[in-house]
């Protein structure tokens, strides 16, 4: 009996060890981010046959300097053809975003009713971030009819849109 004991107490003292050294870990060395997804207009999903549709991204752990790529695919729901636009909020907390960059590799161009695009979304931690272990934040991705910036409406933000801008804007001085 005492020789099971001693196995059971090594066992139990090892997994325990175990347990600490990795939620230590978690704390110490790197931050887990979660983000939710709210979408306007457009479907967003982890699957090319947008099956699986996703209302948060789990960023895992992060390590600062460094950066994480996820694939997401983005189905125009609307019955016209679409621009897309991303933005964050509600960055938890709040001094995260000067840490944190979201960008992605959308280029700017319309999708079509039911067109599925590929979307790579990229979050880099600064490795000047301090005393932020665990964060979270919105991400809302909107289909709009406009090219954000697109000023003249010829389906591209160029100089020339800069510069009706400014013809604008000074037409009013």
């Amino acid at each position: 009996m005492p020789r099971l004991y001693g196995k059971f107490v090594t066992a139990f003292v090892t997994t325990l060890l175990v347990m600490c050294i990795v939620i230590l870990s978690m704390n110490m060395n790197g931050t887990t981010n979660v983000s939710a997804v709210e979408a306007n207009g457009v479907g967003v999903y982890s699957d090319n046959n947008c099956s699986k549709r996703v209302s948060s991204i789990d960023w895992g752990t992060l390590e600062p300097g460094l950066s994480k790529d996820i694939t997401i695919h983005i189905r125009n729901e609307e019955n016209e053809p679409l621009f897309l636009v991303l933005w964050t909020t509600n960055w938890n907390p709040s001094k995260s975003s000067k840490y944190m960059d979201l960008k992605w590799n959308y280029s700017a161009r319309q999708i079509d009713p039911d067109e599925v695009l590929q979307i790579t979304l990229t979050l880099s931690i600064s490795r000047h971030i301090e005393g932020i272990s665990n964060f979270s934040f919105d991400m809302v991705i909107r289909g709009s009819q406009n090219l954000l910036g697109d000023i003249n409406g010829d389906g591209e933000v160029t100089l020339a849109d800069v510069g009706k801008l400014n013809w604008i804007y000074s037409s009013f001085l």
